[in-house]
């Protein structure tokens, strides 16, 4: 399992976690699921603010943490692994199934290994079974970026 999947696991036990989920949840019909994603994103999108890691370190944030942060009303500046961790952390609290997914946009290896350069957060809609897209990295060009993506590895959650 990955290091967000992890983290996003560990973070979906706290209890900040599940209240942020419903208190970005409220006012939605029960059982609403894909409403629940949405709310998510769009919460996420409109709360967090993106902004890259130090040159040469990768941080990587409990999404607890960062909870904590938006439960303070600060507005978190954190990059895509940050929220693709929240967004699981998230998903998981409301009683969903999710994975990460990251992706390159052209062909890396570094050492015999593909390099990714992005990851985000799907969660799966229980009656349809498909994956819907968490990305407010992305935003409204999740479209595109899906279309120049040239690799992509799906990381369950288990």
């Amino acid at each position: 399992m990955s290091v967000i999947g992890r983290a996003a696991l560990d973070s979906q036990k706290s209890y900040a976690v599940r209240e942020l989920a419903e208190d970005i949840c409220r006012g939605l019909p029960s059982k609403a699921y894909l409403d629940e994603y949405l709310a998510i994103y769009y919460y996420l999108l409109s709360h967090c603010r993106y902004m890259r890691d130090p040159r040469t370190v990768e941080l990587v944030r409990a999404p607890y943490v960062v909870v904590e942060e938006l439960r303070r009303g600060k507005t978190p500046s954190v990059d895509c692994d940050d929220l693709a961790a929240l967004a699981t952390a998230l998903t998981l609290s409301a009683g969903g199934h999710s994975r990460v997914v990251t992706v390159a946009f052209r062909p890396m290896i570094h050492r015999g290994q593909r390099q990714y350069s992005h990851v985000f957060a799907q969660a799966q809609e229980p009656r349809t079974k498909q994956w819907i897209t968490i990305d407010p990295v992305a935003g409204s060009a999740t479209e595109q970026m899906m279309r120049r993506t040239v690799y992509a590895k799906a990381w369950p959650i288990a």
